[in-house]
């Protein structure tokens, strides 16, 4: 009895130790958490160029040391005084094409897509926590998701050149993840959150490093640049409005200058110049900024939207020169092609895939593109950001009798039409894992703490479609979501039922022309358009055109 007593007790001391020792493994086992990489957007990682030792600027930011009054006066001063004497074009075209030429010293890149000069972008190359402090400013300047703060340790920011190639550059995702977050955690997988111009970067780097699925639990898009911009398609197809210079005259010019000064350089310039000098100079110039800054960058391409590509690709990248650029956008172009069925795969093999689009704004400057009432956050649409959302333009809806097209999902049980008719998420590539939130523009997504709060829950939760996050359905107006508004005299504050601040609407600081110079501008603006149908009837313009 004695015995069994013994070895009772026993068993139940080694119960008792091997209790305390998991007690004691579980309370100092580290919290598992999987690294964030974010994957910036156009512009939000920092390029320096350098000639030698001369610096010429920080490309991201669009830094021109050479813009200044005194050398605009020097390079088109006098080509211009000529112009306007001989009432033609006296070299004034090539004087502001050799200017612009000088002016994006900087961006200009081979025709084999290598750099001119010497790039050198600013590497993270530690977690945020560890980042010296005008690092950590820097990010959280770019991609403020506060949501995010405990993972501080484990979240990374992989810089990129946007002007650049964009094979290189998911490369350097490539070994930034293994070399770099992976290494320096130890963990074996990764959250990928590409913003805007990152979409293209994760596009390329799925395309081109397959096996590095593995790696992947995640992958949040936040307003991705999957099919590109419209804007840059405009810019390259010449959808754009600027060579009608009685309309940059009316409308342009006012639109993008504060005040009178708009009216003031509209009469100047309609005096000084005839109409077809202007135009000659405005399309130089423009083909100067597709030259520059487009051409030669695969990276610039990618947010060239597929259709534009299509039919500007052969113009641009046919010769000999542009061959390995030609052969990166057009693999780049395949992979965005195959997006759709390369993340399906992902989320059928066990990765979180998810994506949020915005719309509603319009874009960024109607007044300058042939798509300005196109349906945008300002630059992107529907169907890029949405990857494949069908939508109706600003101030139409898809019409009282439309159907969900259901070429994706066509359960009829599912309800992916917008309350606001706008939009149809049946033809996304991704319809249970994409969300919509509309009128919130591009530009204003890293100020907004709504969207970034809902984006920290799809990265720190587990969740599995557009129905199981409590609060939010797949369309979301902020304001309806917003439960109370504080006005002032900047603009009004909206807050949620807890008081936690979610966005502002800040009112127009417009400065309004006054009625004297609207109304020279009017008759001087008529007066040359009876000019023109005058000379053009009676062929006056072979002799001295007016306009």
């Amino acid at each position: 009895m004695k015995q069994q007593a013994k070895r009772i007790l026993s068993v139940l001391l080694a119960l008792v130790l091997v209790l305390c020792c998991t007690a004691v493994a579980f309370a100092q086992a580290p919290e598992e958490k999987t690294p964030i990489v974010l994957i910036p957007g156009f512009g939000q990682s920092e390029t320096k160029v350098y000639d030698g030792e001369e610096y010429l600027g920080m490309i991201n930011a669009f830094e021109l040391p050479g813009l200044s009054v005194e050398n605009i006066l020097k390079a088109v001063l006098a080509p211009g005084v000529a112009s306007i004497l001989t009432r033609s074009d006296a070299n004034l075209s090539k004087a502001v094409k050799g200017f612009m030429d000088e002016l994006f010293k900087a961006f200009k890149t081979n025709p084999d897509g290598t750099p001119v000069y010497t790039k050198v972008v600013t590497p993270y190359d530690a977690a945020y926590s560890f980042l010296p402090p005008e690092k950590q400013q820097e990010v959280q300047h770019h991609i403020a998701i506060h949501g995010l703060d405990d993972y501080n340790d484990v979240r990374y920011f992989y810089s990129y050149d946007s002007f650049g190639s964009i094979k290189q550059v998911a490369a350097g995702l490539h070994r930034y993840i293994e070399d770099v977050v992976l290494a320096q955690t130890g963990a074996e997988q990764v959250i990928l959150v590409p913003v805007s111009q990152g979409g293209t970067v994760l596009t390329e780097y799925l395309a081109d490093f397959p096996g590095d699925a593995k790696y992947i639990k995640k992958i949040i898009s936040v307003i991705p640049a999957f099919d590109g911009a419209q804007i840059l398609g405009d810019v390259m197809t010449d959808n754009v409005t600027i060579y009608d210079v009685n309309y940059d005259h009316e409308t342009v010019l006012p639109a993008l200058l504060p005040g009178d000064l708009g009216y003031q350089v509209s009469l100047a310039l309609r005096v000084a110049l005839p109409a077809r000098v202007i135009e000659k100079v405005l399309r130089e110039a423009l083909e100067e900024v597709r030259q520059l800054l487009v051409v030669n960058s695969s990276m610039m391409w990618a947010l060239c939207p597929a259709a534009d590509y299509a039919a500007v690709k052969d113009k641009y990248l046919s010769g000999a020169e542009h061959a390995a650029v030609r052969a990166e956008c057009d693999a780049y172009d395949a992979a965005r092609k195959a997006l759709p069925a390369t993340l399906n795969r992902l989320k059928d093999s066990g990765v979180n895939v998810h994506i949020v689009s915005c719309y509603g704004v319009g874009n960024i400057m109607p007044v300058l593109f042939g798509s300005g009432n196109i349906n945008s956050d300002e630059l992107l649409t529907p169907a890029s950001s949405g990857l494949g959302a069908t939508f109706a333009n600003i101030g139409e809806t898809l019409g009282d009798g439309y159907t969900a097209k259901g070429t994706v999902c066509s359960d009829p049980s599912h309800n992916h039409l917008s309350p606001d008719g706008m939009i149809d998420a049946s033809t996304c590539a991704l319809p249970e894992n994409t969300w919509f939130f509309s009128n919130i523009g591009h530009t204003y997504v890293n100020t907004r703490e709504d969207i970034k709060d809902f984006a920290a829950k799809l990265i720190l939760q587990d969740v599995a479609d557009i129905y199981s996050l409590p609060g939010y359905t797949q369309f979301n107006d902020p304001y309806e979501r917003a439960a109370k508004s504080y006005e002032t005299d900047n603009g009004v504050y909206y807050y949620d039922e807890n008081n936690h601040y979610l966005f502002t609407d800040l009112k127009p600081q417009t400065q309004e022309a006054s009625p004297f110079w609207k109304g020279l501008a009017g008759v001087v603006n008529r007066l040359y358009r009876m000019l023109e149908t005058v000379q053009t009837k009676l062929h006056l313009d072979k002799l001295r055109p007016f306009a």
